[in-house]
């Protein structure tokens, strides 16, 4: 979905913190009240353009610590400054529902084994987590960049707090797709912050999803997502270098669970070449109440297990 992007990484601040720059008492320039942003990954791409709502300069958080950079962006959200329009794609996700589409026989041959009546694949475990192909998103609320001296600017490096209103016309379900206009409108912090020797990204999300498509439940949901990456602390440290991702639904109608993921991972840095290795483990649990009418299917696996890896730049 939009404004949740698949994982990337980074980690807090360590120095001192540092009083951000005081606001230019100049009016921004026409320039800086339009944006164009994208983001490349296998899980999540988007791009967008934000649209300043008014004539105060956008905050900089680059020398904040991670918990004044939420305190602030909370304020701020009460005063909405931002206007993003973005349109996103999970490219892993629709690859794997193409795969099996075309070659379901080669699909069953990732198959790993099974237990407890649930059986595993390995291609499920590799695009598991992405309940939609593509969205249109529009959100509004507070900003803020994050930029130091001495280094350059770096496409993305933002935080958002504010209202996001996602769209979408597919669902997907055990790789496969299914008609479905679907919408959702949820509350959302959100940001990623990248320098030199360290990166950080987060998402905290609360939200309702409405299905267009009958035999899906409808639903009320929260989220959360941090990860880091940092090429100067111990790797073994507890939060730097770790992954973190949790994600509950439930029935709007009855309040019962109907879906649970946790995802766990460790970014392994590469200092030399600039790049990390990064592995994410996880399990979801699927309430098969959660599909009726044509769509149940008293034999659906209820676990998957997760299974990412993935290169980090």
């Amino acid at each position: 979905m939009a404004l949740a992007a698949a994982p990337q990484a980074g980690t807090e601040e360590t120095r001192a913190p540092r009083e951000e720059p005081p606001a230019p008492s100049n009016l921004p320039t026409p320039a800086s009240r339009l944006a164009l942003h994208y983001e490349l990954d296998a899980y999540y791409s988007n791009v967008g353009v934000d649209i300043a709502l008014g004539d105060l300069a956008e905050p900089n958080g680059g020398y904040l610590e991670e918990t004044e950079v939420y305190r602030r962006l909370f304020n701020d959200s009460f005063r909405p400054r931002l206007l993003l329009l973005e349109a996103s794609v999970n490219p892993l996700p629709v690859l794997g529902t193409w795969y099996k589409r075309e070659h379901p026989n080669g699909y069953e041959d990732y198959d790993l084994g099974s237990s407890g009546g649930n059986r595993f694949n390995f291609i499920d475990g590799v695009t598991a987590g992405f309940q939609e192909p593509w969205a249109i998103s529009a959100f509004i609320g507070s900003s803020m960049k994050f930029s130091r001296e001495g280094e350059d600017e770096k496409q993305g490096n933002r935080g958002y707090m504010g209202y996001l209103l996602s769209c979408g016309n597919q669902h997907i379900h055990n790789n496969v797709l299914i008609d479905d206009d679907w919408c959702e409108l949820e509350w959302k912090l959100k940001g990623e912050r990248t320098f030199r020797e360290e990166e950080l990204s987060w998402s905290f999300r609360v939200g309702l999803k409405e299905h267009g498509n009958p035999d899906i439940r409808d639903l009320f949901y929260l989220g959360l997502r941090r990860t880091n990456l940092s090429y100067t602390s111990a790797l073994l440290s507890f939060l730097n270098n770790a992954n973190v991702e949790f994600m509950a639904e439930f029935a709007r109608d009855d309040g019962h669970l109907m879906r649970q993921q946790v995802i766990v991972g460790r970014n392994f840095p590469l200092p030399r070449y600039r790049i990390a290795l990064a592995l994410d483990l996880g399990v979801i649990y699927e309430n098969s109440r959660k599909y009726t009418g044509r769509l149940a299917d008293p034999d659906a696996d209820e676990w998957t297990f997760v299974f990412r890896p993935n290169i980090k730049f």
